[in-house]
């Protein structure tokens, strides 16, 4: 039986060990997931299936291992600041939320076709970290 949405796949992982959610004995958080022993297993072959046919296999192509975390002057100067936000909508009668691009003609709720929306409003695709101790802002 093939998994038809996200919660049964989501589910089906968990009953076989691959994937818990983060700090599940005190509620959880959302979208953040830890790995059990075949999770780990799972996607270190990922990784290194990926790394083979992009890196090993390629001539064109060289393999980097740096960090996520970049100086606020580079996501200036790479666009990233100016760029990396969707306009967000709120049906305020279903209470979904939808990018504004995702709404249906005449700017009509896709879940429960209202048109009793929020203005778009731009949605920050980053978190906001701080290095350090101590957040200079």
């Amino acid at each position: 039986m093939t998994a038809q949405t996200m919660e049964e796949l989501v589910s089906l992982c968990k009953r076989r060990g691959f994937l818990f959610q983060s700090n599940d004995i005190y509620g959880g958080i959302k979208g953040l997931y830890d790995y059990g022993p075949m999770g780990v297993e799972f996607k270190n072959n990922l990784k290194q299936a990926w790394w083979k046919s992009m890196v090993y296999e390629r001539d064109d192509t060289e393999g980097l291992d740096a960090s996520i975390l970049s100086s606020p002057v580079v996501l200036k100067h790479s666009g990233h600041e100016d760029t990396f936000t969707d306009p967000l909508v709120d049906c305020r009668a279903c209470k979904s939320r939808w990018r504004a691009d995702q709404l249906l003609e005449n700017n009509k709720c896709p879940n429960c076709k209202s048109e009793d929306l929020t203005e778009p409003r731009p949605f920050n695709l980053m978190f906001k970290t701080a290095i350090g101790p101590v957040d200079d802002g």
